[in-house]
């Protein structure tokens, strides 16, 4: 008996059901662990054909001998006159619960039916990769038989959690499936057996150490990892693969101590930092402090550490120095507590380390800044240099260099700089630092701005490879220097990344913040300075206050702040540059307090300050000073603005400047009529539109006097003409200068229509596919255009009738469903993959629409392939 799957729940998805073969002589391979659908996906096929269905579980016994019990001989009865039977009439044939194993090489030789095999593993059976070569077998795995993410949707029925299941199961399809009927998660039981008996010793094992671990690099992965990726049970991300959430969950609470065993077993495998991970996450809490005393470089997110205080408290002088420096790393001022009686450590490795964070931290301008007590450290840790090795020493004497800095010490923390690079060792990733800080200097004593970028950007990967805390800073600054170019694609870029990234807190809030202000969202940056304020981080505070004061406007919001930022913001709300705060020391604040005063003073010495504070001269100008506000006897100081923002200047002078800069025009006129300049869509109606259309086609000028005016004179046509390029001129150049229109026509366009006469022109029937939409020029009625849509229509349909392959006589069926020719093509190419049903179906529906639009009836090979598969 044909299975019936009639519960909504059970979800048909013709995305699967269309790839399979409907007839006997093809097979179909389903193979994935349990719960991925292979049962469902198999009864709805019979379901969909009607055939004579045999059901058999391996698990029951040998595959011959249940086909022939349900054939009616007895269970012995050899697989000759069980094929003869299975031929006698459409048969489907669904063999599930297969090890490889099985005697299935006579069934698979013949296919005397539509054979369905069900596996969790792979198959083993010789005859297969035969049939896959001659195109009688389709084979899905678990990514296939796995839900999208609308498939995941359309079984919820529009309620709520759909998205979050799919995310947490990865698409497996029975965990979804019970969410969706039960709205509560699948219970983890029944799961974990059928994943014991779907998976492999191997595979299992890895699976329990992946539960507790954030992610496997891609070069730690074995071939049980690759083999449950196949089985969909695991995610590729780019950091590494990752289990889905729901097996995590449920490993760690139902299978710990065999997780735990797992992690045992990984010990010699995983790097330091992944395992301190596995350790913490699956409960082993001493062997984590075992391995924190170790000295090891553990690049860890100060947020892991912070979030392991009450098991790193108990640990010994390393597990309380790494604790002390993620907390300040985090802004918390209480790190300190920690790190103070180390630095009095007899161990002079501990002692230099905890000398270089109290330096460092005790510097820093988001934590109140005490550089007294920092120069004390400073002073201390050089004094034991000489008995530690020489990459420590170069890391301490990069990390202090920030002290004499920000003494206004710049020689100093310059001569620092240089004897960390000389003790670190070549091949040492610490070099990385100094590097990054020298080019900083060299910013702050030359103005070279371009150097500074290039050396951070270069740095990041190297950062987030040895040191990943020092990321979020770095990121912040790169999204600063952008915004003092007026890059405000690339400030933003990185100042999301981070404001997303871990390892610095502080510097994430004030990207954060930066941000806010740049997309002018207020709520956002109100929280955040909500946020700065527990963090009792004046600087941060000052710093969000003054942002928010100048997105509200309201300089009430400064009062009781001080510090630069608050007294540029307050003279800039007055419009006092009296209230501008004393010249700074930094270059870049230098920058804006020069800017500022130029916007309210207009006065040229700012702006030749301006230029020469940094190496890219006027290249600085677009983040800090309004075009509006540039000398107009200057054009050529518009050069680094943005090209969009220079064309609705109006400004002609430094318009034609820029105008080998300007773009081509892009034009789509393949189902939609659009037009592309570079200020944003072109809005072309009426007879607009229909001048630009007959351009398009390649008219001159003449020629398009002439379809357009037929009747008038060729002069009068000619000054018609004239009076709509001139409104086709502002439309198409509201700037004022000549740019996309010329004495021939159109000039520097770039169509979807050119794309496809040439893919046309190049045999590209892919290309022709992706843009061909109908219809063509849509909005404009003329003779010629008529003529097009019919020549390019034309051209497409042979093209796609040469290539002959299913997508694109499908969508030749989709323009004409009553096109007879690619009807038939596409029939005899779903008759070789074994659709006799889908080719049934379709020929009624063109029988029955031929008859309904046109009164016809199909013609000879229509009506005799219509009887054939009748038959």
């Amino acid at each position: 008996m044909a299975l019936s799957w009639q519960s909504p729940v059970y979800l048909e998805r013709p995305r699967l059901l269309d790839r399979l073969p409907e007839e006997p002589g093809f097979a179909v391979v389903l193979e994935a662990p349990a719960g991925f659908g292979k049962s469902v996906l198999a009864g709805q096929l019979s379901a969909r054909l009607g055939l004579r269905t045999l059901w058999a579980s391996a698990l029951l016994g040998e595959p011959r001998a249940l086909l022939a019990r349900a054939l009616g001989f007895p269970e012995e009865a050899p697989w000759g006159p069980v094929l003869e039977a299975l031929a006698a009439e459409p048969t489907l044939v669904v063999l599930e619960d297969l090890k490889g194993e099985e005697e299935l090489s006579p069934l698979l030789r013949a296919l005397p039916a539509l054979v369905v095999l069900a596996s969790r593993n792979p198959l083993p059976y010789p005859e297969l990769p035969k049939l896959l070569a001659e195109g009688r077998l389709v084979r899905l795995g678990a990514g296939e038989l796995a839900f999208t993410l609308e498939e995941a949707q359309a079984l919820f029925g529009g309620r709520p959690g759909a998205e979050e299941a799919h995310r947490a199961t990865g698409g497996w399809p029975l965990p979804l499936f019970l969410s969706a009927l039960t709205g509560e998660p699948p219970e983890p039981g029944a799961l974990v057996r059928g994943l014991r008996e779907s998976l492999s010793p191997e595979e299992f094992q890895e699976g329990l150490l992946l539960a507790a671990l954030p992610h496997l690099p891609p070069e730690l992965a074995t071939p049980a990892t690759e083999g449950l990726f196949a089985k969909g049970l695991l995610r590729r991300l780019p950091e590494g693969f990752r289990l889905h959430d729901l097996l995590k969950e449920m490993a760690l609470r139902s299978l710990r101590e065999e997780v735990q065993g797992a992690v045992k077993g990984a010990e010699g495998r995983l790097p330091p930092p992944l395992l301190a991970q596995a350790y913490f996450q699956s409960g082993l809490h001493g062997d984590l402090l075992r391995l924190m005393e170790k000295p090891l470089q553990m690049n860890l997110p100060p947020e892991t550490l912070v979030a392991w205080r009450e098991v790193l408290e108990r640990g010994g002088l390393r597990a309380r120095l790494r604790l002390g420096e993620a907390l300040l790393q985090c802004g918390k001022r209480e790190g300190e507590a920690f790190l103070k009686p180390l630095a009095e450590a007899e161990d002079p490795r501990i002692a230099l380390l905890a000398c270089g964070h109290l330096a460092y931290y005790l510097a820093e301008t988001m934590l109140e800044r005490r550089l007294p007590e920092a120069r004390g450290y400073l002073e201390r840790g050089l004094a034991l240099l000489d008995r530690v090795d020489a990459e420590l020493a170069g890391r301490f004497l990069n990390d202090v260099a920030r002290v004499p800095f920000e003494e206004g010490k710049p020689e100093e923390a310059l001569a620092l700089l240089e004897e960390a690079l000389k003790r670190l060792p070549q091949d040492s990733p610490f070099r990385l630092a100094p590097l990054v800080n020298l080019a900083f200097l060299r910013f702050e004593l030359h103005g070279d701005l371009l150097g500074r970028i290039q050396i951070t950007e270069e740095s990041l990967p190297l950062y987030l490879r040895h040191m990943p805390w020092n990321l979020p800073g770095h990121l912040r600054v790169l999204g600063r220097l952008y915004l003092l170019l007026g890059k405000r694609a690339e400030a933003e870029r990185y100042l999301e990344e981070a404001a997303r990234t871990e390892g610095n807190p502080l510097a994430a809030l004030e990207a954060a913040m930066l941000l806010a202000h740049l997309r002018g969202d207020e709520g956002a940056l109100s929280e955040l300075v909500a946020r700065a304020e527990l963090w009792e981080s004046p600087y941060l505070v000052g710093r969000g206050r003054a942002l928010l004061a100048l997105l509200r406007k309201d300089p009430s919001l400064l009062e009781g702040q001080e510090g630069f930022l608050p007294a540029l913001a307050r003279a800039e709300l007055t419009g006092d540059p009296t209230l501008l705060p004393p010249y700074p020391e930094g270059r870049e604040e230098r920058l804006y307090w020069h800017a500022l005063r130029y916007r309210l003073l207009r006065e040229e010495g700012d702006l030749e300050a301006l230029l020469g504070l940094t190496q890219v001269g006027a290249g600085v100008l677009p983040g800090l000073v309004p075009l509006d506000l540039l000398p107009k006897k200057r054009p050529e100081l518009a050069r680094p603005y943005p090209l969009p923002e220079v064309l609705r200047s109006g400004w002609k002078e430094a318009i034609a400047l820029r105008l080998e800069e300007v773009p081509p025009l892009k034009v789509s006129v393949l189902g939609r009529f659009q037009v592309e300049g570079p200020l944003g869509p072109v809005a072309l109606s009426g007879k607009l539109r229909e001048v630009f259309a007959l351009f398009l086609l390649g008219l001159s000028r003449e020629e398009v006097a002439f379809h357009l005016w037929p009747d008038a004179s060729e002069e009068g046509a000619l000054n018609n003409l004239s009076v709509w390029l001139s409104r086709l001129r502002k439309a198409l150049e509201p700037w004022g200068v000549p740019t996309y229109l010329g004495e021939e026509g159109l000039l520097r366009v770039e169509s979807d229509l050119k794309a496809l006469e040439k893919a046309l022109e190049g045999g590209d029937a892919q290309r022709a596919l992706e843009l061909y939409r109908e219809p063509l020029l849509p909005g404009v009625d003329h003779p010629l255009l008529d003529r097009k849509r019919e020549e390019v229509y034309h051209r497409v349909r042979r093209l796609f009738l040469k290539v002959g392959e299913p997508p694109y006589l499908e969508r030749l069926l989709e323009l004409d469903p009553l096109d007879e020719e690619a009807l038939l093509l596409w029939a005899e190419g779903c008759l070789k993959r074994g659709q006799r049903g889908r080719v049934l179906r379709a020929l009624e529906a063109y029988r029955r629409r031929l008859w309904e639009e046109l009164g016809e009836r199909p013609s000879p090979e229509v009506e005799a392939l219509f009887r054939h598969l009748n038959r």
